[in-house]
């Protein structure tokens, strides 16, 4: 494909997509208190080229019984299932966790703190995990056309975010559930402001030298976010059934990233072969979606072209870009062969579709489908 998903992928390859490679290290100072630290290299999270060491992990965890677990520092809570392994690819079949899912949040390591509850019942296990923290992040704006770019210096939007939520836990045997609430306050760093939503203006013409144009509408210092998870992970005789949901709420803007999405995936224990299939999908709530179709089916006038505007016939689609618009569903079929304990080979491959648009794709990709092949070595020591 000529335009590249998830920052990297194209139809010429790629390493730099899910590339890494991290240290870990603990210090157990007593039976209560202990400290970790993880320094992860990648490709970028804040720019396209290049690569980067950052501290993904930094905190202490102080255990005064086997009930409670208290964490301060830089850590990362258990929003979805393999949150917190995400990065460890040996801990889980998948070449790649589901996108559609898995990218509810940007980021999701925070400076703060978080606790845990345990609890030990007859036959199950139950905890609550909750957090309060806090994170600077560029959030990346992947752009559909060419012409966007030329309105905005840096599509990597700077923002500051704090993090609350709470998430439920039970294991029961072979099952897992896990479901959780969250919420996210993000403010624009660097003076700069959100959009609530496009505003119409009247051109007082006769068509096509007048007619509505929109505009940059109300703005607001802030946005939040509320999220809701859910999912469950099932093993019997071998087989494996793991699926999850999440849903977005996005107040104070209409521009996004509102979105349900949810993905199931079906494995087989076959010895050292584990093929799987898994299905994702992921879709903009209502709003979105209807203003992202209105920008882009609204001509703009061509009053507003000319002086002292100077608006180009693209730009009602180059506003549109900037919604965080989603509509795409993604099937994998691949399969993990267990070299040792300690080290995976993968490959899957996997068919993607996109609706109307997808913010995890740049270019013009509407309505249009790809591959994409991969292959990945993983292990730990």
């Amino acid at each position: 494909m000529a335009a590249p998903y998830l920052r990297y992928i194209d139809k010429r390859g790629t390493f730099r997509a899910d590339s890494l490679i991290g240290l870990q290290g603990e210090a157990q100072f007593n039976s209560q208190w202990s400290a970790t630290a993880q320094i992860v290299g990648s490709a970028p999270r804040t720019r396209d080229d290049g690569a980067e060491a950052k501290v993904r992990w930094a905190f202490v965890s102080y255990r005064p019984n086997n009930e409670w677990l208290f964490r301060v520092g830089r850590l990362r809570p258990p929003v979805l299932i393999n949150t917190q392994n995400a990065e460890v690819g040996v801990t889980y079949d998948q070449t790649r966790l589901p996108v559609e899912v898995y990218s509810l949040s940007p980021v999701y390591d925070i400076d703060g703190g978080a606790f845990t509850k345990t609890l030990i019942l007859a036959g199950s296990e139950i905890s609550l995990d909750g957090y309060l923290g806090k994170s600077k992040l560029r959030q990346r704006t992947p752009f559909q056309r060419d012409a966007a770019q030329t309105f905005v210096s840096d599509k990597y939007f700077p923002e500051n975010v704090s993090f609350m939520g709470l998430v439920l836990t039970q294991s029961v045997g072979s099952l897992k559930l896990r479901g959780g609430v969250h919420r996210a306050v993000i403010r624009p760093d660097k003076g700069r402001q959100f959009v609530q939503d496009p505003s119409p203006q009247s051109i007082p013409a006769p068509p096509p030298f007048g007619g509505t144009l929109y505009v940059p509408g109300p703005v607001n210092d802030r946005i939040a976010v509320n999220a809701f998870t859910a999912g469950a992970d099932w093993q019997s005789d071998g087989w494996r059934i793991s699926g999850e949901y999440g849903r977005r709420i996005a107040i104070g803007t209409k521009m996004g990233p509102g979105s349900d999405s949810a993905y199931v995936t079906i494995a087989r224990d076959l010895g050292r072969w584990t093929p799987y299939a898994t299905y994702s999908r992921i879709l903009s709530t209502a709003p979105e979606r209807n203003y992202y179709q209105t920008l882009n089916a609204t001509p703009v006038p061509l009053g507003a072209q000319g002086p002292p505007l100077f608006l180009p016939a693209s730009f009602h689609g180059i506003f549109a870009d900037a919604i965080f618009l989603y509509d795409q569903y993604s099937g994998m079929i691949g399969t993990s062969y267990d070299i040792s304990i300690n080290s995976k080979l993968k490959f899957e491959l996997m068919h993607s579709h996109i609706g109307v648009r997808s913010a995890m794709v740049d270019g013009d990709v509407r309505h249009k489908s790809f591959n994409v092949l991969s292959i990945s070595y993983g292990f730990v020591f």
